[in-house]
């Protein structure tokens, strides 16, 4: 049985006041893979900050081979031995591969030895079976080799636990299968990783146990085969799977097209033509580069194109995001924490942005006025904690996606474009964004969901498109498509045209 490397007992955490954690305890063995899961707000975050030394604990011990340790700072983590990769894996980008691996440990001799520098850092690549050029500068590095490289410095570093924040979330599935041969190398070297993700079959795969968190504490350890869907959902949500499926009944107006792209192109984009009604869902998904993005960059005004986009039957010039919105067009990115949103910015300063000419009086805006709206946001859109007055940088990432929503709810957008919406979020916080979702179709907008989610778009969507090599490969209603008949024209390079 593997020794225990970290024990934390009786873990609180307060944040003026609130209880974010409420008494945790759990032991994290040498040379095992141990899945964290919880909604968003559940305290994985928080939790992840303390072994990380960027959050103090209320009260509460964290043992290190049996001996109780104080982490002072992310530095006495790092001289612990205790390291994590999260989401948005950074690098110095100026930097060449080699360079960011030995970053702060740098051989020298009086002097930068550039060429003990390579051999280290090449070394360390060998050893873990990352083939990237350490000569490569960081900058040309795709999300997956980010990865590789950022866990290649953890390695460098001798870190004895490693966390792997959503490792997979913007992974390919080759880039993903690399990711999780790396993790195995780590496990037989005897490091011990905390892996935290909403994607149940990846925690099923890799996790030896898994500890799901409620609500700031500890709902349950599960071996690897007690995990599956119903246990984990009911421990995380205390409701079944079967109760947080949501369905679209169809709100499509067939009379009353709101958005029209006409031989829509782009250097990637074969002129695209599509229509979305208004109350009507379009999904559109494909593989990984396939064109999707190029969708979404047109519409949100971020990179040039030809053809034609009408909204309303009046056609839109859309050279920027504030074209975008005058057009009437929302877009909400995936990657919410660099396109979307302001973390230094309260909650209230985030979500009343776009609606300050509407709160304004005499050409000024009172804090009161914008905070009154933003606790009308927070209360329509359940977010958790309900304090508009925090930092947008303390909410974990479905209440984040839930502001970014709640930022267009005043400007009443006609088209809105969502970009894997659920990347990221737990379960329950999923149900509530398809609802919202729904909501705004109901209301009669034009809503795309761009998702690599079979899933998620039977859900959703009235009719899905599925995009090849830059062009329209089908396009179905969405009763005539399966998971399984999707999944294989969303993975067939040579899909089949098909119009509803």
């Amino acid at each position: 049985m593997a020794a225990p490397l970290v024990e934390l007992r009786d873990l609180h955490k307060d944040f003026s006041g609130v209880q974010v954690l409420k008494g945790i305890s759990l032991v994290l063995n040498q040379g095992e893979i141990h899945g964290l899961l919880g909604e968003n707000g559940a305290g994985k975050s928080t939790l992840i900050k303390i072994l990380t030394g960027v959050y103090a604990a209320s009260s509460g011990e964290v043992l290190l081979d049996g001996k109780a340790v104080v982490i002072h700072g992310p530095i006495g983590a790092h001289r612990l031995g205790l390291g994590a990769v999260y989401q948005d894996a950074e690098l110095v980008g100026s930097y060449t591969v080699a360079e960011n691996i030995v970053l702060g440990n740098e051989p020298s001799h009086g002097w930068l030895d550039r060429r003990a520098i390579l051999r280290e850092a090449s070394a360390i690549l060998d050893q873990i079976g990352v083939t990237i050029d350490p000569t490569r500068r960081a900058s040309s590095l795709t999300a997956a080799e980010m990865q590789m490289v950022t866990l290649a410095t953890l390695f460098h570093r001798r870190y004895r636990l490693i966390i792997l924040d959503e490792p997979t979330a913007r992974l390919s599935a080759p880039e993903t299968r690399l990711l999780f041969g790396l993790m195995a190398r780590f496990r037989e070297q005897g490091i011990a990783i905390v892996y935290i993700s909403h994607r149940l079959n990846e925690i099923r795969e890799l996790c030896d146990r898994a500890t799901i968190l409620r609500d700031g504490s500890v709902s349950g350890t599960l071996a690897r085969d007690e995990i599956n869907e119903e246990i984990v959902t009911r421990l995380m949500v205390n409701r079944s799977a079967a109760e947080l499926d949501v369905s679209n009944p169809g709100f499509a107006q067939a009379d009353r097209v709101v958005l029209e792209l006409r031989d829509l192109s782009t250097p990637r984009l074969r002129p695209l033509s599509l229509q979305v009604r208004a109350g009507e869902v379009l999904g559109i998904t494909g593989p990984l580069g396939a064109g999707m993005e190029q969708i979404e960059r047109s519409l949100g005004g971020l990179g040039a194109y030809s053809g034609t986009i009408l909204v309303d039957g009046t056609a839109q010039a859309i050279a920027s995001p504030a074209h975008a919105r005058r057009a009437g067009i929302a877009l909400i990115p995936e990657d919410r924490r660099k396109q979307a949103l302001f973390p230094n910015l309260s909650l209230a300063e985030n979500v009343a942005l776009p609606a300050l000419g509407d709160l304004a009086i005499g050409g000024l805006v009172g804090p009161g006025s914008v905070l009154r709206y933003a606790h009308s946001v927070v209360d329509r859109l359940s977010i958790f904690p309900n304090a508009p007055e925090r930092a947008m940088r303390f909410f974990s990432g479905g209440n984040q996606q839930k502001a970014v929503i709640g930022k267009w709810l005043k400007r009443d957008a006609r088209v809105y474009v969502f970009v894997e919406p659920t990347s990221g979020v737990d379960v329950g916080a999923i149900r509530q964004i398809y609802e919202l979702i729904l909501e705004l179709a109901r209301a009669g907008a034009a809503i795309i969901v761009i998702s690599s989610s079979v899933k998620e778009l039977l859900a959703l969507s009235e009719t899905i498109a599925v995009v090849h090599h830059g062009a329209i490969s089908a396009l179905l209603p969405r009763d005539a498509c399966t998971r399984d008949s999707l999944l294989a024209l969303t993975i067939s390079a040579t899909a089949p045209a098909a119009v509803a």
